[in-house]
C-alpha cells in the first residue's frame, strides 16, 4: 500500500533536483540532477589541515598561513563542497527561500558526503551554530539546525540547540572583512549549560563556512567551558 501511494505521489509530484528544478530521471541521484551533481567541486586534499581551506593544484595537506600566524579555536574544519554552483543555488533556496525540504536534502547530502578527515561517528554531540532570536523570528527556522538534525541522525549523534546561543544580534558579515567579522562577532556567543559541555567531543555544524569568524567564536566559547575538543563541518566552503 505505501509503495502505491508513493508511486502515486511522485505521478503527481515527480521529485526534482534541488538547484535547477529539472525532474529527476532514474539515472540521477538525488537530491541533484546529474549535470548539477557533476558540476559541485567536492573539497578535497590538498587543504590546510585545520580550517580545511583548499589549495588549487596538487601537493600535501598542510597548514595555511592564517592558522599559522592565529590558530583557531577549533581542532579541526571541514566542509563537503565549494560555495558554487548546485550547493550555492541550493544553499539559497533553502536559506532564503523558506524551502526547508531542501534543508532536509542537504543535511542528508552532507551525511552521504564526509567531508575528508572527519567523521561524526569521532564526536559525541552535535551543536548548530546557533540564530539570534530575532533573526529566527524574521526567518522562522534555524537553517544550521535543521541540517545538523539530519547529518547526526545516521550516525545516531544527539542533537543540542540550546546549550550554545547567541545572546545578541550582530551586523551582517557578507559586507565585512576578516578582521571586521572577528570585531562584530566578539562576545555573541554563550553557554547556557556548562554541564552538558564539559569533557564532550563537538561537532558544529553551520551552513557556509566563510572566513570562520562565527564558528570560530563559537569554538572559543564552548572551549572555555571545557570541551575536550570542537570540530566544524559546514555543507560549503566560500
Amino acid at each position: 500500500m505505501r509503495r502505491l501511494f508513493n508511486g502515486l505521489v511522485d505521478l503527481l509530484f515527480p521529485p526534482r533536483c534541488i538547484a535547477c528544478m529539472n525532474v529527476l530521471t532514474d539515472d540521477d541521484r538525488p537530491p541533484f540532477c546529474r549535470p548539477c551533481l557533476a558540476a559541485i567541486r567536492f573539497v578535497r586534499s590538498p587543504l590546510c589541515t585545520r580550517c580545511g581551506a583548499p589549495f588549487e593544484g596538487t601537493g600535501e595537506d598542510h597548514l595555511c598561513g592564517d592558522c599559522l600566524s592565529a590558530p583557531p579555536a577549533f581542532t579541526i574544519a571541514r566542509s563537503v563542497a565549494r560555495y558554487e554552483s548546485a550547493p550555492l543555488t541550493s544553499i539559497h533556496r533553502f536559506k532564503y527561500g523558506g524551502k526547508t525540504a531542501v534543508g532536509k536534502a542537504l543535511g542528508r547530502f552532507m551525511a552521504r558526503h564526509p567531508a575528508p578527515g572527519l567523521r561524526i561517528e569521532a564526536y559525541t554531540l552535535v551543536i548548530p551554530v546557533p540564530l539570534h532570536v530575532g533573526r529566527l523570528r524574521e526567518r522562522e527556522f534555524n537553517q544550521a539546525l535543521i541540517l545538523a538534525g539530519e547529518l547526526a541522525r545516521p550516525a545516531r549523534r544527539p542533537v543540542d540547540a540550546v546549550s550554545l546561543t547567541r545572546r545578541r544580534g550582530t551586523d551582517p558579515q557578507v559586507r565585512l572583512g576578516r578582521d571586521e567579522r572577528r570585531k562584530n562577532i566578539r562576545g555573541a556567543f554563550a553557554v547556557t549549560r556548562p554541564d552538558r559541555i564539559a569533557g564532550r567531543k563537538i561537532l558544529l555544524v553551520d551552513d557556509v563556512y566563510t572566513t570562520g569568524s562565527t564558528v570560530g567564536e563559537c569554538a572559543r566559547v564552548l572551549m572555555d567551558h571545557q570541551a575536550e575538543a570542537v570540530a566544524v563541518l559546514t555543507l560549503a566552503r566560500a
